[in-house]
C-alpha cells in the first residue's frame, strides 16, 4: 500500500477510536465501530486510485456501501471539529487535499 491509502487507514481509525472514547464513552471501539474500522480498510485496501485518491468526499466513485457511508460521516460530522486539538496536521492535510 501507498502512503496515501496508510495515512487514510490511520485517520479513519483514530477518528472512530476517538468517537467511541468521548462520544460513546467506551475505552475501545465495540464489535459494531470495529467492524467498520476492518471494512474501511478493506474499502481503501481495493481503491482503485491508491496514492491518487483524492479525500472520499470528493472522489468520483464512492465504494463504500450506502449505510457505512452514513455511518462513516455521521462519526466524522461529530468528530472533524474536534480532530483539530487530536491530529492538527492530519486536519490540514486533509484540508489541503480537498478538490
Amino acid at each position: 500500500m501507498g502512503k496515501v491509502i496508510e495515512r487514510e487507514k490511520r485517520t479513519i481509525t483514530l477518528m472512530i477510536r476517538l468517537y467511541c472514547r468521548h462520544k460513546l464513552k467506551q475505552r475501545t471501539p465495540d464489535a459494531k465501530h470495529q467492524a467498520l474500522i476492518d471494512y474501511c480498510f478493506r474499502r481503501l485496501d481495493q481503491c482503485r486510485w491508491q496514492d491518487a485518491k483524492p479525500a472520499c468526499r470528493y472522489c468520483p466513485s464512492h465504494c463504500y456501501a450506502q449505510q457505512q457511508r452514513e455511518e462513516v460521516r455521521r462519526i466524522m460530522r461529530w468528530m472533524g471539529p474536534r480532530m483539530v486539538l487530536y491530529a492538527p496536521m492530519e486536519v490540514v492535510r486533509h484540508l489541503l487535499k480537498k478538490g
